[in-house]
């Protein structure tokens, strides 16, 4: 490809919906934390220079010696920690700063997304540089409604809706500049995407038919596990 591509991981949630005293993210999932795997599958890209896992104070050094020092050395080499945020805005932006100025491109994915598909991440690379800002998500199959206490106010045209994932992949100065000015605003963003779209960027997408569980809550773990028992690797 030619292009420099620098990864986020934001692992510094609080994962307060799973219910458990470890955070879903260091959670076990086939003998490995739930972010390791997370961490290889973007860490094997050849196209990524750089993976930065975003953590909170009270992890960081704990996810050094137990999931780091565990890595292969092709991936350990890319891999860098960055301390946290108080939002994942501020987090990806840590993140976003803690990477080479000569960076042409960032990806960002879930750290509680392991299930990601090799060939979606190449397939984002890969579109991001035409389109400058490119995501993968979902088309809604439910039906949508609009709910106003507890009331049905209307019904969403599902052809419409999508279900946003990660990766999303942006050109690096346009997600930096984007994320500096999102501070200025209020504003609540709870995806990068948004963030560009607030300023008025286009943000293409493409449809990814793989499965990109997000483990959120403990049914999302279970799953996670049948799915992987089932096909035999994460």
């Amino acid at each position: 490809m030619g292009n420099r591509v620098g990864a986020i991981i934001p692992a510094a949630g609080s994962g307060v919906r799973m219910g458990t005293d470890i955070k879903k993210q260091y959670l076990i999932l086939k003998d490995k934390p739930v972010i390791q795997h997370t961490i290889e599958k973007i860490g094997k890209n050849q196209n990524i220079q750089q993976v930065v896992v975003v953590c909170d104070q009270a992890s960081i050094m704990q996810v050094e010696k137990h999931i780091i020092s565990k890595l292969k050395d092709d991936v350990k080499s890319k891999v860098m920690l960055v301390l946290g945020g108080n939002t994942r805005t501020a987090s990806v932006f840590n993140g976003v700063k803690a990477l080479a100025n000569h960076t042409d491109y960032v990806m960002i994915h879930d750290g509680v997304r392991p299930l990601i598909d090799e060939g979606v991440i190449a397939s984002v690379i890969k579109e991001v540089v035409d389109k400058k800002a490119i995501i993968v998500g979902k088309k809604a199959t439910d039906t949508i409604k609009i709910v106003k206490n507890n009331c049905v106010d209307k019904t969403i045209d599902r052809r419409k809706i999508w279900h946003a994932e990660t990766p999303q992949c942006f050109e690096y100065l346009l997600i930096k500049d984007c994320l500096e000015k999102s501070f200025l605003v209020d504003h609540v963003f709870t995806d990068e995407a948004s963030i560009l779209e607030y300023f008025g960027y286009d943000v293409y997408i493409i449809e990814n038919q793989q499965i990109n569980l997000k483990i959120t809550h403990p049914s999302d773990l279970e799953h996670a596990r049948y799915i992987v028992d089932k096909r035999g690797y994460v």
